[in-house]
């Protein structure tokens, strides 16, 4: 009997050991988890952190004031009048913005959807790899070197990336974006983004005109540095389609609501930061009587408009501050302000630029114009508005190239508010509008001399976990990580 049992017991444990093994799998797989990543939603993610991220960081707290479209009156002063953040917390915010919630996503699309894998799809793979190209170029254009070629890839175990060249990156930017061009000219929108874009709403036809025109912008930011390259590539650009209307615009619609998931994020950094309007935004709009100026700033409580000036020193910023400023406008800071990534009025002047200096195209001004009238419809100025604006000396170019030039360069700089960040990398590519050098009196030349910073430094955290590759990178770049080192198209200031 005692021989049975144990021969009993024995068959119960061996039955019960085999039942484990075959629920092991079901036992050890969280339930809450996801076995099959759709890649829709993950560029749906992806797509509208491209508008919503990081812009309390670099787009409204540095972009804004060295655009000089915004001046910190608080904490945010040190910025204002060019001074360096020597710990790099400040410049955290892109770093991370760029790696962590962008590039990881389109990098993880692009390897499930490339050609020869489970879920290729030619569409997801190009529109991915378009918006991975748009934030590695707002990051080089920021830093100058970064990890381009490693970059992106920490979900691979590549989790210290070597830097690359500006040059290097933006001549691979521009092939990539060639190749998704090719691939949107033939996409089929029955087989797109199953209702996850939140950019074109897969339609293809704006795709690849906000592509073709992203390589255009890329490619004009080169032409100063590197005009052959550049010429060729521009012209591909023009004999392709561009955005040319503002229902082509790469827009994210927000919503004048309590839901911050849904307003826009522009009005919660400056109801934080509290920003004022720029001297330098009111004076060129009121100067030439432009509509835009009771749209992009409020009037005082008399009904008059007064900009803040940048980089006032300590002595003179006392006696500012104690007066009356002009804050901006609802459609800058506002919570239904809009959130763009590139418009068709920015193509239009750059157009306009092209035609100027014979490298494509014609009649500049009707570029010029067309720029303008697209900038006042897209921000809400009636048309009998823009009409008697466009009857006026400043709506038409005039005077020598560079005259006309800085006409161009001034109008491409108001219209991409509230896109800070873009208009400060027109600045330094363009030169216009003019910032004169600090003078030390009555503005702080700051850690540069004066000089409009032409770049950001390498955050603390970068220097920390990926030293090697940083130091090699500062050295590339003239071996000082220093705001007055010039990014490398930053030639023509």
């Amino acid at each position: 009997m005692k021989r049975y049992n144990i021969i009993l017991t024995a068959v119960f444990f061996l039955a019960g050991l085999n039942a484990c093994d075959e629920r092991f799998e079901e036992i050890n797989t969280n339930p809450n988890g996801v076995a099959d990543v759709d890649p829709s939603h993950l560029f749906a993610k992806a797509a509208r952190d491209s508008f919503r991220s990081g812009i309390s960081g670099y787009d409204y707290r540095i972009g804004g004031q060295m655009s000089h479209f915004y001046v910190g009156v608080f904490v945010e002063r040190f910025i204002d009048k060019y001074n360096q953040d020597l710990s790099g917390e400040t410049y955290e915010s892109l770093f991370g913005t760029g790696y962590e919630n962008l590039l990881r996503y389109y990098n993880e699309i692009m390897m499930l959807t490339a050609p020869g894998m489970e879920k290729e799809h030619e569409f997801q793979y190009a529109v991915a790899d378009v918006m991975a190209v748009l934030a590695y170029a707002k990051m080089t254009d920021a830093f100058g070197d970064i990890p381009y070629f490693e970059g992106g890839f920490g979900n691979s175990g590549e989790l210290s990336p070597e830097y690359d060249r500006q040059r290097d990156i933006y001549l691979d930017m521009i092939d990539r974006l060639a190749k998704d061009i090719e691939t949107l000219k033939t996409a089929d929108s029955s087989v797109g983004l199953f209702d996850q874009d939140p950019v074109f709403q897969d339609d293809p036809d704006r795709w690849l005109r906000f592509t073709n025109s992203l390589r255009l912008r890329l490619a004009m930011r080169m032409r100063h540095v590197e005009p052959q390259i550049a010429g060729g590539i521009i012209t591909e650009c023009l004999a392709e389609p561009l955005m040319t209307s503002n229902f082509h615009n790469a827009i994210l619609v927000s919503v004048d609501g309590d839901n911050s998931e849904l307003f826009s994020p522009w009005y919660g950094v400056f109801d934080f930061y509290n920003f004022r309007i720029s001297d330098k935004v009111v004076s060129q709009l009121g100067s030439t009587n432009d509509p835009r100026l009771p749209i992009y700033a409020t009037p005082l409580s008399n009904g008059s408009y007064r900009g803040f000036v940048n980089g006032l020193t300590d002595e003179y910023f006392v006696d500012a501050i104690d007066e009356e400023h002009s804050y901006p406008g609802e459609y800058l800071v506002g919570r239904g302000a809009p959130v763009f990534l590139m418009t068709a009025a920015e193509i239009a002047f750059l157009r306009a630029e092209c035609a100027l200096f014979g490298l494509g195209g014609s009649d500049a001004n009707a570029h010029y114009r067309n720029g303008i009238e697209l900038t006042m419809q897209r921000v809400g100025v009636s048309q009998e508005d823009i009409d008697a604006f466009k009857a006026t000396e400043t709506a038409t170019l005039s005077g020598t190239p560079e005259e006309q030039f800085e006409q161009i360069g001034t109008q491409l700089w108001l219209s991409f508010a509230p896109n800070m960040a873009e208009a400060y990398a027109s600045m330094r590519r363009t030169g216009y509008p003019v910032v004169e050098d600090r003078d030390g009196i009555i503005t702080d030349k700051g850690d540069t001399e004066g000089e409009l910073p032409s770049r950001i430094i390498y955050p603390l955290s970068e220097k920390l976990r990926n030293s090697d590759n940083v130091n090699a990178a500062i050295e590339n770049m003239g071996g000082e990580d220093v705001l007055k080192t010039r990014v490398w198209w930053d030639v023509r200031r």
